[in-house]
């Protein structure tokens, strides 16, 4: 009787052969007890030629061991050499898994088997050892369906259902106890919405370092390929998109919607539309709805591309567009103003649907300002360019701060010469060392030879090299200074996107042109002609009383602290009498006009009088009444004024608002949706106008982006996927983001001056060239 070698425990054989199909008798095998059942056919075969250190002398021992490859070592189980014409082919197992077959991820757990007799083959579990037909025709099916089953499987629950528990970060701080199970499909949406909101490339699954993580993290995950996340991420947003579609049609106030143009790098035009709207809770949203190619900025093209992406949302009811100053806006307002109309979605005819945005008329009179001083702006860039540019030169300079004593924890930081803002900061930090730039020219050759050109033809004035700041320089920007911050507080005020702008801009644009009509009046000659300058500007945009949306004014209105008077009071400090009585007029009309046209949506059934009725029911006289003598001429006048009377007493909720008393306008707590929410039972009239008529941005972009006077350019990830994918990252990054944290150059400053201090700190400069 032969003896059994390479095999593992005896336990295995007679499972497997128990199966009255297999013809190869038991009795009389003797097998080798030192192997365990524990351990696999790859580890025994492994283990047994380690021992051996000679595979063909142990195959030489068992004359029924099979010769036929002697790439590939097998693991023989075979009969005495007078019986084997009585027993079937030899059993082999794999250790090497055809490519082929093996696609599957399952094989990670099984060594492949060939069958005797049946010819088929069988995959013993790395686990329990149990062997499971795999031929071609049996597909892999079972074999995954045995791994959910096998008891020694490491990666398997005892109960599908048991939840672990974790510690859950809470909004507010803190953390929170809940329970977790592991969810497969769970896991790929949170593996998409990482990708969506952290701005990942979909290549990110692929990578070494977080496969590894994700493996020792939890082993069960299976990563999907970067085609299978794009899918997900789409899947993710189209989810997304239904959801808010239904909650858009349940929605009951209206929506304003502003227009922003962007390009990719490959100069393709994108349109990015935005809602804007107050919900039940009065807590204000912003929800990009569309971002999607053009094919030109032509107004009608605009105008018709909004109108299919309204249709698309099912969104008829728009109080507002907001759109820049460009020409070609005039023409798709009045586009979509006839196509909203013939929706009935608009309040008032649409006569107030087009909104235009604050921040570009803020920065196209911001830009006025800089022209007349370009070039000293230029050499004080310059210098500030020139000490930053090595560690060196800043020690150098750092060196003249220490010698002129000037006190100061933050650097000169540099601007973008597209953001204005930037500007306005480079050079409030410039001014402060102005002394020590002074000094430096003495004590740094090369800092007047880089920036001074050394002849009228140096092409260097072509890259705006005009020389170190002179005295006068400093002068004018000291003199821009308080402009550029009046601009820079508006703008910021007017650009965000997470509270309500529309009460703010009447303040902001009116008190902007006080100021400027102040400087004017100065006697330095400069102050004075660049404040010309921007008011010329300004009075192009704001200066007519006609091209002024009534609605940001109602929006004042509507803020208990200011009301009607405020607003009337305001109007005839920035306009002459005559633009100021028009405008005062228009600003009751519309306001009248607004209630009884909210009025007549809440009783749609109920004949509602306007106020302009009323006013002109007031005004007629008793003659207009029929009588029979003087007994019923004194009652006629009696009901008159008793009528009169009666209707001070069933006031409007319009007469009781204005009538009130305001609200503390420096009260620290006061927050204008709180107000309307606490007060909405007492005017559910007004409140229905103000959580619409708030709802209205004044400008366009956001405050990150509103000091910009460049164009709106795609970042290069973005710029690589088709439309389609662009959509579906923006919106859904816009939608599944918690909150938005906006850009903050000043703490990027900060946080960049921290970082040179740090290696000024740890490397010597001595040695360092210049």
């Amino acid at each position: 009787m032969a003896k059994v070698h390479d095999v593992f425990h005896v336990s295995m054989l007679k499972k497997y052969y128990s199966d009255p199909s297999h013809v190869l008798p038991l009795e009389g095998i003797e097998v080798d007890e030192a192997l365990t059942y524990e351990e696999g056919p790859v580890k025994i075969l492994e283990r047994e030629m380690s021992s051996t250190g000679d595979n063909t002398a142990t195959t030489a021992a068992s004359p029924n061991v099979d010769h036929s490859s002697s790439m590939d070592p097998k693991i023989v189980v075979g009969a005495s050499e007078t019986e084997t014409s009585q027993v079937p082919p030899p059993l082999t197992f794999e250790t090497k898994v055809s490519t082929k077959s093996s696609r599957s991820w399952v094989w990670e757990h099984y060594a492949v088997v060939t069958g005797t007799e049946t010819k088929d083959k069988k995959a013993a579990c790395n686990y329990c050892h149990q062997l499971i037909a795999c031929a071609s025709k049996n597909g892999t099916t079972s074999l995954s369906n045995h791994l959910h089953r096998c008891k020694k499987y490491p990666y398997n629950n005892t109960d599908k259902r048991q939840k672990t528990l974790e510690f859950k970060a809470k909004e507010g701080g803190g953390k929170a106890l809940t329970t977790h199970m592991f969810d497969q499909e769970s896991c790929r949406r949170m593996l998409a919405r990482m990708v969506i909101i952290d701005e990942l490339p979909f290549k990110f699954v692929e990578r070494e370092g977080f496969l590894d993580f994700c493996q020792f993290m939890q082993p069960r995950f299976e990563m999907p390929s970067r085609r299978t996340l794009t899918r997900d991420c789409h899947k993710l947003f189209s989810d997304e998109k239904k959801s808010l579609k239904a909650y858009f049609e349940t929605l009951s106030s209206r929506i304003c919607l502003t227009t922003d143009a962007w390009t990719s790098i490959q100069n393709l035009n994108y349109l990015c539309l935005t809602a804007h709207f107050i919900d039940d809770k009065w807590k204000l949203h912003k929800k990009i709805l569309n971002f999607c190619p053009i094919t030109s900025h032509a107004g009608e093209v605009i105008g018709r591309t909004v109108e299919k992406c309204l249709l698309d949302w099912k969104i008829s009811k728009v109080l507002t567009v907001t759109v820049d100053n460009a020409s070609s806006n005039d023409t798709c307002l009045q586009y979509l103003r006839r196509r909203l109309i013939n929706w009935k979605g608009t309040v008032l005819n649409g006569e107030y649907l087009h909104m235009r945005c604050a921040a570009h008329v803020l920065n196209l009179t911001v830009r006025e300002g800089l022209k007349d001083l370009e070039d000293s702006i230029v050499r004080i860039r310059s210098a500030v360019r020139y000490v930053r540019s090595s560690l060196a030169r800043a020690q150098r300079f750092k060196s003249c701060i220490e010698k002129e004593r000037i006190e100061s924890k933050s650097l000169v930081c540099l601007d973008v010469e597209t953001r204005w803002n930037s500007t306005f900061l480079m050079l409030e930090a410039a001014l402060k060392f102005q002394k020590a730039f002074e000094l430096l020219e003495t004590v740094d050759s090369k800092y007047v030879e880089e920036l001074t050109p050394q002849s009228e033809n140096d092409t260097r004035r072509s890259s705006k090299v005009r020389g170190v700041p002179t005295e006068m320089d400093w002068e004018y920007a000291k003199d821009l200074l308080p402009f550029l911050q009046i601009f820079y507080d508006s703008t910021v005020k007017m650009s965000g996107s997470r509270y309500v702008t529309g009460n703010v801009y009447m303040n902001e644009i009116f008190g902007i042109s006080g100021l400027l009509n102040s400087f004017q009046e100065s006697d330095d000659f400069g102050l004075s002609t660049m404040a010309g300058n921007m008011k010329k500007k300004y009075d192009k945009y704001w200066g007519n009383v006609e091209r002024i949306n009534i609605l940001i004014l109602i929006a004042v209105v509507l803020d208990p602290r200011h009301k009607l008077s405020y607003v009337q009071w305001a109007i005839d400090e920035a306009y002459d009498p005559k633009n100021a009585e028009m405008l005062k007029v228009k600003v009751e009309k519309v306001l009248h006009s607004l209630f009884d046209f909210y009025s007549a949506e809440k009783s749609p059934h109920k004949e509602v009088i306007s106020q302009n009725q009323l006013r002109e029911m007031d005004k007629m006289d008793v003659d207009a009444i029929t009588v029979k003598g003087a007994s019923d001429y004194m009652h006629a006048k009696y009901s008159q004024k008793a009528d009169t009377l009666d209707s001070t007493h069933n006031k409007t909720e319009l007469d009781i608002y204005l009538m009130e008393m305001k609200e503390d306008f420096h009260s620290p707590n006061f927050h204008i949706l709180d107000w309307w929410r606490d007060n909405a039972h007492r005017f559910q009239i007004l409140a229905a106008i103000a959580r619409d008529v708030l709802a209205i941005p004044v400008s366009t972009v956001a405050s990150e982006s509103a000091f910009s006077t460049g164009g709106r350019v795609l970042d290069s990830f973005r710029s690589s996927l088709t439309p389609r994918m662009v959509e579906a990252i923006i919106c859904g990054q816009d939608w599944l983001r918690k909150g938005i944290q906006p850009i903050d150059l000043e703490e990027s400053i900060t946080e960049l001056e921290e970082m040179e201090s740090g290696l000024t700190m740890e490397h010597s400069i001595i040695n360092i060239e210049d």
